[in-house]
């Protein structure tokens, strides 16, 4: 392509850079997915909430799993908009409702205050 036709196609275009209007989607689609991640903190939080330390762990089973689903989510998708020490906390969050759910992890009140600071790092990541 020639010099001219370069700026003939930048004059059809208007002064708009391909690449400002690419950053723009990305910003927008890190806007969104900043605004999900709130919610989605604040239903691992009302899990949490509902997680008895002074019961086993293990036979809150359904608790426990919804906390593993929703950190594995965030921990495959934190990463992608520049959250990485969330997706890193996310995923030991994962790790840990994994081990509560298998009976690998020893006592409960440990594991529920695993959680609870595991969930404290959470939030201090996504406060970027």
């Amino acid at each position: 392509m020639e010099f001219l036709d370069i700026l003939a196609l930048n004059a059809a275009m208007g002064d708009q850079n391909p690449d400002d209007e690419l950053q723009r989607k990305i910003d927008a689609l890190r806007q969104a997915f900043s605004q999900s991640l709130a919610e989605r903190l604040a239903a691992l939080d009302s899990v949490l909430a509902e997680l008895r330390a002074d019961a086993p762990l293990a036979g809150q089973a359904g608790a426990v799993r919804m906390m593993l689903e929703q950190a594995h989510k965030i921990a495959g998708s934190a990463g992608t908009f520049g959250y990485a020490e969330v997706s890193a906390v996310a995923s030991e969050i994962e790790v840990l409702c994994d081990r509560i759910l298998k009976g690998e992890h020893g006592a409960d009140t440990a594991a529920h205050g695993e959680l609870t600071a595991k969930m404290a790092a959470l939030h201090a990541g996504a406060a970027l």
